[in-house]
């Protein structure tokens, strides 16, 4: 049976009504942004498309993840792939470190199959999805320089190698 969940619609709001929202300037100055409610300014917009990179991240691991699981049972229960879950395991477990996750994906034998996809290309799969995971620290990282230019776009990575 396929069990769909619709959650975090991130990427329908515009910039300009991000920082209206006090919860997304709160996110933001926990990365270290300087991010004040109801102003628009280049960090705001930078970490705005950070936010939806980052949701985008953990939806196409979750959904790589689940749909290349190999069960040897109907029965059989992968392991948890719902946002909240690989956030928390990326974040607390692993420390951010994607080369941790990695291993602890392919230590799951029914993920063996998107592991081995992820590996392709000298694991490009797995350097998009540092990208999409990581993008906020990437845009709090380039931020105190205000080199906004450095922050991946969704366009930037569709020409990761990963696609070809």
């Amino acid at each position: 049976r396929l069990k769909i969940k619709l959650a975090d619609f991130g990427f329908s709001g515009s910039f300009e009504e991000s920082t209206l929202d006090p919860a997304f300037c709160s996110r933001a100055r926990g990365f270290g942004m300087n991010v004040r409610e109801g102003e628009q300014s280049a960090a705001a917009n930078a970490f705005a498309m950070a936010e939806d990179l980052h949701a985008l991240g953990f939806v196409f691991l979750g959904l790589i993840l689940t749909s290349l699981a190999e069960t040897p049972t109907p029965e059989y229960k992968i392991p948890e792939t719902d946002d909240d879950t690989l956030q928390r395991q990326l974040g607390e477990i692993f420390n951010n470190d994607m080369d941790e996750f990695r291993d602890y994906a392919d230590a799951e034998d029914v993920w063996s199959s998107a592991v081995k996809l992820l590996d392709q290309q000298n694991g490009t799969g797995w350097e998009l999805l540092r990208t999409l995971c990581f993008a906020r620290e990437r845009v709090a990282e380039v931020g105190s320089k205000d080199d906004y230019l450095q922050v991946p776009t969704a366009r930037s990575l569709l020409s990761s190698p990963f696609f070809n």
